[in-house]
């Protein structure tokens, strides 16, 4: 009994770890890996926002933004209160799943510390995508 108790435990709090998330854009098979790698991340350790809008830009719209804001990037870029981030397509096309996983687990990282530290974020994924 003790042991289904703590079994019950975990599941809830892990559970109650993980972000709602809202993916939008690109195709229906690009939106379904994103879910899919999302909930691969390790969310009991570091916890999350409770909802995350993800939307996959295409490269073109994701290049404007990025040089007419100035961004270092070329993946993704989140912003801190509103809980979103934007991907680039065309990254998603060219890159593995590992590669996107870490880009999730960077990005959450923005989230989960509310900062803008690039070597914050990195941390924060490590532990993700334990």
């Amino acid at each position: 009994m003790k042991k289904l108790m703590i079994a019950m435990l975990l599941a809830v709090s892990a559970f109650a770890a993980a972000p709602q998330v809202l993916i939008n854009g690109s195709t229906n098979y690009e939106q379904e890996r994103i879910l899919r790698l999302e909930h691969s991340l390790n969310f009991t350790k570091e916890p999350m926002v409770s909802t995350w809008e993800i939307t996959i830009d295409d490269e073109k719209v994701f290049d404007d933004y990025v040089q007419e804001h100035g961004l270092p990037t070329e993946s993704g870029y989140t912003f801190l209160g509103l809980n979103h981030t934007h991907l680039n397509e065309y990254y998603l096309l060219w890159h593995s799943d590992q590669d996107v996983r870490f880009l999730l687990g960077h990005e959450s990282g923005h989230l989960i510390c509310n900062c803008k530290s690039e070597q914050k974020a990195n941390e924060i994924a490590a532990v993700l995508l334990k």
